[in-house]
């Protein structure tokens, strides 16, 4: 009671330090930039960049009406957007990034945080398809959903953690599903080699998670067709890539997901001779102290208003944890989930089919299959150390660009010869 007594004076004594607006910041043709801009960027960019944008309940800010007007709203634009790139390369790549706490769309943002560095990442992905394939290179689209991660500026500013806990559940609604899933359909029509690769970030996991767990279950549960056979086990996937960074999310999703995955014996087909790589990928620092330690804090004062299970049967090898532990930490720090792992190695850094190294930072470093492990689905759970992600708000550095851009290289993520597939046995 104490909590919930003393709220409104928190409510009082946080806006008095700086409420940031819940309000629209990228309206109409702001919501597209072609071409993008980068402070102190010489020549032109290599990459277009589409906004959409969600108000603190979830439902977008500018509601379509009409899907078939580019300029009805946000997503239209960005739909557009991807209709025309792919016209003119027949190919793209898409990028759609959440953001996650203390952050949004608006220019400050792009002045110095997320969105300033997803155009710095995106303009390095892109230069790097251009350096690669040339005349052949496919065109790259960034696509940042924003939402009011930030409702605070100031010293209080991290009091807002449950406030922008639940309205991240609330924002991975039917809005911002519809817009990740148009998107994603926007992508694969008419060019299944086309790819998207789709993160989120903090928060902004939790906002993904939440949007797509209940789609991915009806594509892994079978069900009948028109004519009321089974449909065929092995379907397009909607995304090649599913990326969760330092995500602040509990762990009950993840596990039931992997367990679903587990039980349907699902794997993914990229038409590559060699593993196919993750579909989901869930990647957190060991030096994330906001999800190690301060997720684990404010989870706790929740966890006494619910009744959560001590355990449950039958037990696993290694043993399941109770569900309280699942909800009280994030997936990045419940080594039960954990399929790999990221160290720093000496000797050679070459990779092969069997071995995925790389080097950051000048540094090499491998990444290996945890021993004995529960999780062997491809819904990866990795651990890297503070070299390669710092703490939970380096994402951008170029150590982490660098090991994704080589694992999208090391399983064809993003150039397999064939479009990737989701297969489950039952």
């Amino acid at each position: 009671m104490l909590r919930v007594r003393s709220l409104p004076f928190l409510a009082l004594l946080v806006c008095l330090t700086g409420c940031v607006p819940n309000k629209l910041y990228r309206p109409k043709n702001l919501a597209l930039q072609n071409p993008p801009t980068l402070p102190g960027q010489v020549g032109p960019t290599h990459f277009k960049l589409g906004i959409v944008e969600f108000d603190d309940m979830g439902e977008s800010w500018e509601k379509c009406t009409d899907l078939s007007v580019p300029t009805n709203c946000q997503l239209t634009r960005v739909l557009d957007l991807i209709k025309t790139e792919k016209a003119r390369t027949r190919d793209v790549v898409v990028v759609v990034f959440t953001h996650g706490w203390k952050n949004n769309a608006s220019p400050e943002n792009e002045r110095e945080k997320n969105l300033y560095s997803f155009k710095e990442l995106m303009e390095k992905l892109g230069r790097n398809e251009q350096n690669r394939f040339g005349e052949n290179a496919r065109s790259y689209i960034g696509v940042y959903l924003g939402w009011r991660g930030e409702s605070v500026r100031g010293f209080l500013d991290d009091t807002t953690f449950w406030n922008r806990r639940d309205a991240a559940e609330r924002v991975g609604s039917s809005d911002y599903a519809e817009a990740i899933f148009r998107i994603m359909g926007a992508t694969k029509l008419g060019s299944q080699n086309s790819k998207i690769v789709v993160v989120g970030h903090s928060f902004g996991a939790r906002v993904l998670e939440t949007a797509l767990t209940n789609t991915f279950v009806s594509l892994l549960v079978p069900q009948p067709d028109g004519n009321g056979q089974m449909a065929p086990p092995t379907i397009l996937a909607p995304a090649d890539l599913i990326l969760y960074v330092n995500s602040a999310n509990d762990s009950l999703r993840t596990k039931s997901m992997i367990e679903l995955m587990k039980r349907s014996q699902f794997t993914v087909d990229r038409g590559t001779d060699h593993y196919a790589g993750p579909l989901f990928l869930s990647v957190t620092s060991t030096g994330d102290t906001a999800t190690g330690v301060a997720f684990p804090l404010g989870q706790n004062l929740d966890a006494a208003t619910k009744s959560l299970s001590n355990g449950y049967i039958p037990q696993t090898i290694p043993p399941t944890p109770s569900q309280k532990t699942f909800f009280t930490h994030t997936p990045g720090h419940t080594p039960y989930l954990y399929s790999h792992q990221v160290q720093p190695v000496t000797g050679s850094c070459i990779s092969s089919t069997a071995l995925f190294r790389f080097v950051a930072g000048g540094q090499c470093f491998e990444m290996t299959p945890v021993a004995n492990r529960w999780n062997d689905s491809p819904y990866w759970v990795i651990t890297v150390p503070p070299a390669i992600i710092k703490n939970h708000t380096d994402i951008f550095n170029p150590s982490f660009s660098t090991m994704m851009i080589k694992l999208m290289e090391q399983y064809e993520l993003l150039t397999s010869p064939a479009p990737t597939k989701m297969i489950r046995k039952q």
